[in-house]
């Protein structure tokens, strides 16, 4: 429900913009991500970030836009992490809307937004290998801060990379550590 809040809003803040151009884009990528408060250290977790994005274009050099994404996140073991962890790996499933402003000069741009997600799925594994997701409770609705940039190769493609981290903890286990999520965000877009 809040995402269709989100969508009004920026359909809202459009109607006011002296230019009414808008733009699509499909997005391909993926994501490199870690849990602040798992123990577990590095961006080990790789998933997939895909989806659309709508733009209103602002001005020359300012746009508004929102997206729509599948997301994967979570954390995950490596050989070099302390073994205090009660962790080998969360996978996070999410559906994700951030909404940017962004700001361009030539070819590159720059861009900083907010986010709201919602886990709809996440798997949690123990360091001896078991299941143990039912022992585990975890927030369904997370905002995060994102900050990135893009490099547009020509008019239909486009490199984005973006840093974000969740703005509040995640974990809803009582005594549990805080959960923060940190994500290092690679794709593609190509401009229809």
């Amino acid at each position: 429900m809040r995402i269709f809040c989100w969508a009004i809003l920026l359909c809202c803040l459009t109607s006011y913009a002296s230019a009414q151009t808008f733009k699509a884009a499909v997005i391909g990528g993926f994501n490199l991500a870690q849990i602040d408060g798992d123990r577990l250290g590095g961006f080990h977790k790789i998933g997939l970030n895909t989806g659309v994005k709508a733009a209103a274009v602002l001005s020359d050099r300012w746009q508004l836009s929102i997206e729509m994404l599948y997301v994967q996140q979570g954390s995950s073991r490596s050989k070099t992490d302390s073994p205090l962890s009660m962790f080998d790996r969360i996978n996070l499933n999410l559906v994700e809307a951030p909404i940017m402003l962004s700001f361009s000069d030539w070819k590159v741009q720059a861009e900083v937004g907010i986010s709201y997600s919602n886990i709809i799925d996440y798997e949690v594994i123990s360091i001896i290998g078991d299941d143990i997701t039912e022992q585990e409770i975890y927030k369904s609705n997370i905002f995060t801060g994102i900050l990135g940039a893009s490099y547009f190769f020509t008019d239909k493609w486009t490199l984005n990379v973006r840093w974000s981290k969740s703005l509040s903890s995640f974990q809803d286990r009582p005594g549990g550590d805080p959960f923060f999520g940190r994500v290092v965000s690679i794709r593609m877009l190509y401009w229809l």
